[in-house]
């Protein structure tokens, strides 16, 4: 059961925010959800950083909300599955965006078909200017 207003919830793979080509090692498992506006990354607020200072105090640092991944749904210019070879293995979705590409790892090839069959669904709602028809449907 989804929780509202998303109209598709799950985990997949996905690089750092900040490194897009980062080593396997690096992508971390965790959940996005999917609505009318975006596709976007969960970052819980129990996923903190520590770090300590030269003085030797410990300080904590949180991810904020620009340190997520999310792809606003008119960036979007294609979604496809990909299987590349300097992607980790899996399930590979491939969005295209204004902005670049979006790599992520879903968790099955069956979870992969229903990412893409959702995210072409709010694409082509979107584009038909319906957006706010589904923003109320899923709200409701």
């Amino acid at each position: 059961m989804l929780h509202l207003p998303h109209l598709k919830e799950g985990n997949m793979t996905a690089p750092p925010v900040e490194n897009a080509i980062a080593l396997y090692r690096d992508w971390k498992r965790t959940e996005f959800f999917l609505n009318h506006e975006a596709l976007q990354q969960v970052i819980k607020a129990e996923e903190k950083q520590v770090s300590r200072s030269l003085s030797g105090t410990i300080a904590e640092v949180t991810n904020e909300e620009n340190s997520a991944i999310r792809v606003e749904i008119p960036d979007i210019m294609s979604v496809s599955s990909c299987a590349d070879l300097t992607l980790p293995p899996g399930a590979g979705l491939c969005i295209d965006t204004t902005h670049g590409p979006v790599f992520l790892i879903a968790d099955s090839w069956e979870s992969l078909n229903g990412w893409l069959d959702a995210i072409r669904l709010v694409y082509t709602i979107y584009a038909r200017g319906k957006t706010d028809v589904l923003a109320s449907i899923i709200t409701s």
